[in-house]
């Protein structure tokens, strides 16, 4: 008898005729549950050793639970007497990285949101040892919502090309509001705040919650003026628009933002909780158009669609006056994925990445072919160290070469509260986007789409602009 079972010479016969990339697709169709590859699908778990063991991603830090650097012994015990600091309590969501010149060692940011009590900083860069220490200084997070000039809770941010490092503060720590939510951004080369944006009443409801920040420079040379921020907001179901150059921003909220309440329950590692968030991925697309737009592509988390939207509507001043999108204007594509995802980031080629619940895994799409899962490759596979990827960023380095960073947890312990300081729970995963995709499809672009019709999306966005009307998108009417 084999070492995995009496069926093993018997599968190994079978799958020896498939290559690994068809393999690949089939377990992928195997995720829908296809009766005709039941007899695969059994081979694939009793005899192929390798199965859910695969990574391409290097792991930069792990981490059982966070530990945290303190500015003195005072700092420390005061956080601990107050309950600002409670060991464990701290979960990572979010990862980016700055590369900087000359001998200076590049930066790993991480967001820690402060679901609950206990969380001692909100945001941090971390060190060799993997300990965290309070960005920009620890003056910004000591008084937990109680100084409106410092963090309340960040739950992610993002780095863009002038070295500005954006971090979207919600003022809210669990359910209780302490603060506006705000926008704040900071030269990365002498780490002084250069911007920010409180966010007019008129742009939010009592349940929202900005969470992902996604940042559109159209660049001049040395000019970033025209900047653009979009922010997700998971519980209000919309998106904020902050127009940088004129400090004001507008909220829009279309049908699509909504979660999809069949799509609410997730299962990690054969733990399951359920959790009804709405737009929480998002990822903007190279310039097209001759350099005049960009897409931008996002999903709810309780959902297993993609959605896309010209940036040049979700621009438009109107929607200072009437949140509300033409139920027309946004499209969702037509296929879905196997299962939830939670962050996405594209490349300066169009290629998505985003991780999958089930199996706990990274995965590429090229945006010029058809949003499918005959379209999607796997990059990474593992199922204990790829679980729940809550921040994915593609990272410029000094090189100009392109790496994809990952921040992965295990939320699902989080959410059941099984969460145990004897295991890794938390990793940060990093490689060169050339080296993931050297053999993948994904870098093939049809030959048919080239110039500013490589895209998909652009064969189901609507024209531009923006339509007045009356349109509802309250929860009783979506459900």
């Amino acid at each position: 008898m084999g070492p995995y079972g009496p069926e093993n010479g018997f599968c190994a016969t079978i799958l020896s005729q498939y290559d690994p990339q068809l393999l690949d697709r089939f377990k992928l169709e195997m995720s829908y549950g296809i009766e005709r590859f039941f007899l695969l699908s059994y081979c694939l778990a009793c005899c192929w050793p390798g199965l859910g063991a695969k990574s391409e991603l290097r792991i930069v830090r792990q981490w059982p639970e966070l530990e945290f650097v303190f500015p003195n012994e005072q700092a420390y015990r005061e956080a601990t007497d107050k309950r600002y600091y409670v060991p464990g309590n701290s979960v990572p969501i979010d990862v980016d990285v700055h590369h900087r010149q000359g001998d200076q060692k590049s930066r790993i940011f991480i967001t820690i949101p402060r679901f609950d009590e206990g969380r001692p900083m909100t945001l941090g860069t971390v060190d060799d040892t993997g300990r965290v220490s309070a960005y920009p200084d620890y003056s910004w997070h000591e008084n937990q919502g109680q100084n409106c000039n410092g963090f309340t809770s960040v739950f992610r941010i993002a780095i863009d090309e002038c070295n500005r490092l954006w971090a979207m503060d919600t003022g809210k720590i669990g359910d209780k509001d302490y603060c506006p939510p705000k926008i704040v951004a900071f030269d990365l080369t002498t780490d002084n705040v250069v911007y920010t944006h409180i966010v007019n009443a008129s742009s939010y409801i009592p349940t929202s919650l900005f969470i992902t920040p996604v940042v559109d420079v159209r660049k001049r040379g040395t000019d970033c003026s025209d900047t653009y921020v979009y922010v997700a907001d998971v519980s209000g179901f919309g998106i904020l628009v902050v127009d940088v150059a004129r400090n004001r921003s507008w909220r829009i909220t279309h049908r699509l933002m909504f979660p999809y309440p069949s799509r609410g329950t997730f299962t990690i590692d054969g733990q399951s909780f359920d959790l009804m968030d709405g737009i929480l991925g998002m990822a903007l697309s190279p310039l097209r158009n001759n350099g005049i737009d960009r897409d931008l592509y996002f999903h709810a988390l309780a959902s297993t669609t993609e959605n896309v939207v010209p940036t040049s509507l979700l621009r438009n001043e109107s929607y200072l006056h009437d949140s509300n999108a033409d139920p027309q204007s946004i499209k969702v594509f037509a296929e879905e994925r196997p299962n939830q995802a939670a962050a996405e980031a594209m490349d300066r080629n169009g290629i998505m990445y985003f991780g999958l619940m089930e199996p706990p895994s990274i995965w590429c799409w090229n945006a010029a072919t058809e949003f499918s899962p005959r379209n999607f490759h796997q990059l990474a596979v593992n199922r204990e160290t790829l679980q729940f990827a809550s921040g994915v960023k593609v990272v410029n380095n000094l090189k100009g070469e392109q790496e994809l960073w990952v921040l992965t947890s295990s939320f699902q312990r989080v959410m059941t509260d099984t969460l145990s300081s004897n295991r890794i729970n938390f990793r940060i995963h990093a490689e060169k986007i050339k080296a993931l995709i050297e053999n993948s499809p994904c870098k093939n672009s049809p030959k048919e789409r080239h110039g500013s019709h490589r895209y998909h999306a652009n064969l189901i966005t609507p024209s531009r602009g923006y339509k007045s009307g009356t349109y509802k998108y309250g929860a009783v009417s979506y459900l």
